[in-house]
């Protein structure tokens, strides 16, 4: 049986607007340096991370205006408060 520590990459789940919110981050393939700042920051589930307000990801270390706009737009959800404005595409 495999521990939750043995996670290999190809167990883990694409970053996707269909994700529960109950989903682990650790079950997430995000970008190694995104999932650190998630890791250091003490969420845990992928509706933590919807129900962040863009600054205080923003204020996390090492988790820039970039790669809050991923997280928004892998998970679904428009950014806001300057990040990029609400139902702009990217260019």
């Amino acid at each position: 049986m495999e521990g939750k520590g043995n996670i290999q990459a190809g167990d883990l789940l694409d970053p996707t607007p269909e994700l529960p919110d109950d989903t682990p981050l650790d079950r997430v393939q995000f970008p190694t340096s995104v999932h650190a700042a998630l890791a250091a920051s003490g969420l845990r589930t992928v509706g933590e991370i919807r129900e962040s307000p863009n600054k205080m990801l923003l204020d996390l270390q090492d988790l820039g205006s970039g790669s809050v706009f991923y997280l928004r737009e892998a998970l679904g959800l428009p950014s806001c408060d300057g990040v990029r404005p609400s139902g702009r595409k990217p260019q």
